[in-house]
Order: structure tokens, then sequence, then C-alpha cells
């Protein structure tokens, strides 16, 4: 029986660097708490450079630091390499 890790949800930005309200992603990815080491899913609601701000910092640890990451639509649609920090063709 493996148990499913517990989420962390950090809240939504919901607004870009100029304060702009702006269309909001959902990032998801898992880890492990340096503390204890189990097995966390950190969730963040972001914009479009948000995500890629933190996509870019994702795709640079190992794979045992982060994995399992996503990015979301607001309607729930996986648009993870839609995002160039991802290999995607970027927004």
């Amino acid at each position: 029986m493996t148990d499913s890790p517990r989420e962390i949800d950090l809240g939504t930005r919901d607004r870009d660097r100029q304060g702009r309200f702006t269309k909001v992603f959902t990032l998801s990815y898992e880890t492990r708490a340096k503390d204890t080491g189990q097995v966390i899913k950190m969730i963040r609601h972001l914009p479009a450079d948000g995500v890629e701000t933190i996509g870019k910092v994702l795709m640079k640890v190992s794979e045992d630091v982060a994995w399992n990451i996503a990015v979301l639509d607001r309607n729930g649609r996986d648009v993870t390499f839609g995002f160039a920090c991802f290999g995607g063709e970027g927004r």
C-alpha cells in the first residue's frame, strides 16, 4: 500500500509582473520534505510568467528533487508542454 503525498497549496497569484489580472494555470510537482523525507505534492496557481520562472528552476534540479511535474489550465487540461521551460513552443 502506498500513501498518497501530502498536498501543500501555495495559493493563487492571479496578476502578472505589471499587476494586471491574467489567466491562471495550476503547476504541481512532487518533492520530499527535508526533515522527514515524506513525499509532498506542491501546488501553485500562477500566471504564465510564473509557471515559466518556477518551471526553469524545476527543470534544472535532478529527478530525485522534483518529479511528476504538471501544468493544467483552468479546465483541467494538461498544458505542460505548451510552456518553453518544459520543452514546448512557449506562450
